[in-house]
């Protein structure tokens, strides 16, 4: 596992503490949305919320991984990320985004962000012990309850917006967030609320006629009717994989073969045939939507091939360092130190100037599961 195992190794002890000196705003506080191709800090852009709880998550688990001393940069990113988006109208939540000097763009309620600050706080629980993260999470959990719950299951993606299109994405993350709630703390609760979203996932998001996993919905979970709703993402199917096998590790049941579909159906349909990567989008019929690749895209493939492996298909072990490989050729190889180019057209071209902070939430993901993988071996 050859690129297997120089991905880990490239989180560990490059990309971390590169990003662990350079992810701080040492002007106004707070991380940096985005870093420049050759590492300079990016001002001016807004900061999403949920950036800023995907960095908190990175490196307080990062911390207690052993793999970077970065348990201050958790906390107090945590702090000032409180300070400034926690309900300073006075109403219940977190607000969406803020400006680059820590005011208040955008104050609407969006359900994607409240998810990553529960697993930024499941986290900063694990590595504190600190009962303050877990009642936080659970007011949060309260307010999506009494503001969010959407009649038809699930949730409504914001208040305080204009109605969005309904996603599987957001409910993805909240199945994630409610997984690593119960992991830490052993309450069957957390459990019980990701099956529930598991439940969604099998009457709704999962198309029933080709087994693929549909992105965008109306009202009533039906697929949007306009163009969108035949939009299919292969790297949330591969997402979905690897938290399947998370839950089922956890104790929760999953039907049989369904993640064995997901994979299969990314996998038949998702790889550009030139490129060797896996594409942003395709049609619910197989066809190329968006022909070219998304680091993220390809670290959840590498997570999903190495689930499968763990699973018992021991075919996926030599996926797994397909995955890596490209991930490394397209993305890791061609950046600069500690960077990644984080989306190539379908010929492979660079198709941007900056490097998201959000992605490092993804590639750590993956560099866990590669590194368990190249320990087992």
């Amino acid at each position: 596992m050859n690129s297997v195992q120089r991905y880990a190794d490239w989180c560990r002890h490059i990309a971390l503490p590169y990003w662990a000196e350079h992810a701080w705003d040492r002007r106004s506080g707070g991380f940096l949305e985005a870093l420049s191709l050759d590492g300079r800090p990016v001002t001016g852009d807004s900061r999403r919320v949920r950036t800023q709880a995907r960095q908190v998550y990175v490196f307080a688990r990062a911390h207690i991984a052993g793999w970077c001393d970065s348990a201050d940069l958790a906390i107090d990113g945590y702090e000032l990320l409180e300070q400034r988006a926690k309900a300073p109208d006075g109403s219940g939540g977190w607000v969406h985004r803020l400006t680059d000097s820590g005011g208040v763009e955008d104050s609407t309620r969006d359900l994607y962000d409240h998810t990553f600050i529960l697993l930024a706080l499941a986290w900063l629980y694990r590595l504190t012990h600190d009962p303050r993260y877990r009642r936080e999470a659970e007011a949060i959990l309260a307010f999506l309850d009494a503001d969010l719950r959407h009649v038809h299951g699930g949730y409504a993606e914001s208040v305080g917006a204009p109605t969005l299109t309904r996603r599987q994405n957001p409910h993805m993350h909240f199945f994630e967030c409610m997984l690593a709630w119960h992991a830490v703390t052993g309450d069957r609760m957390w459990l019980d609320r990701a099956s529930e979203v598991l439940g969604l996932l099998v009457t709704r998001f999962i198309d029933s006629a080709s087994g693929c996993l549909m992105e965008f919905f109306d009202d009533q979970w039906r697929p949007d009717p306009s163009t969108v709703g035949d939009v299919v993402e292969p790297g949330h199917e591969m997402e979905w994989v690897w938290l399947l096998d998370s839950y089922q590790r956890a104790g929760g049941p999953v039907p049989d073969q369904i993640a064995k579909r997901l994979y299969h159906h990314a996998q038949m349909f998702g790889v550009n045939p030139a490129t060797g990567f896996m594409m942003s989008a395709i049609s619910r019929d197989g066809r190329a939507l968006q022909g070219g690749s998304r680091t993220w895209v390809q670290t959840e493939w590498l997570r999903a091939a190495l689930a499968r492996y763990r699973q018992g298909s021991s075919a996926n072990l030599s996926e797994a360092e397909t995955a890596a490989a490209e991930l490394l050729r397209w993305h890791v190889d061609p950046a600069g130190t500690g960077g990644w180019i984080d989306h190539v057209d379908e010929i492979g071209h660079r198709a941007v100037d900056r490097i998201p902070a959000s992605t490092l939430y993804h590639l750590f993901g993956a560099a866990l599961d590669a590194a368990d993988a190249t320990r087992e071996s």
